[in-house]
């Protein structure tokens, strides 16, 4: 599980827990997102399994954790949103980078890589910190850093 940049208003002990409410209902949190806003925060839960998730589990992921956040002292006002990552799914994580390894991403550098910023191909192969991805519009590979990208994105395939 992958936390937003932004600072979460809570530590990691609340993020485990949200973690095993969300394991206890049969399904992974992916990732945690909080904005922060004038009046109200808006914290969004990712929560996905395999073969993706319908909007029942996402209510009853909503129901199962609002208890548990509505105690903690710090949180304030919030709302809370719970959502799938969505076929086009970010890749928030290494870890997400191996679990879709073979499959299409558009990716977005930070700093352009051999005169690109921007490749769009098929993953093949994540090795330590390394993506290698075979680029379709230019027939080459390029090898980044997980580091230097700045969003990457799985091209659902229909």
């Amino acid at each position: 599980m992958v936390t937003s940049h932004r600072t979460l208003p809570f530590g990691n002990e609340v993020t485990a827990k949200l973690e095993s409410i969300v394991s206890n209902l049969g399904l992974e949190l992916c990732h945690v997102d909080w904005r922060p806003q004038k009046r109200r925060g808006v914290l969004t839960l990712y929560i996905d399994r395999e073969g993706g998730v319908s909007l029942e589990d996402c209510v009853s992921t909503s129901h199962a954790v609002e208890g548990f956040l509505e105690e903690l002292p710090d949180l304030g006002a919030f709302v809370l949103e719970v959502s799938s990552p969505g076929l086009d799914r970010p890749l928030w994580s290494l870890g997400d980078c191996v679990r879709f390894c073979g499959q299409r991403v558009r990716v977005q550098l930070n700093v352009p890589t051999e005169g690109t910023a921007r490749i769009k191909g098929v993953l093949e192969k994540v090795e330590g910190e390394s993506l290698t991805i075979l680029d379709e519009d230019r027939h080459r590979h390029y090898t980044v850093r997980f580091s230097d990208v700045k969003l990457a994105r799985l091209i659902p395939e229909f």
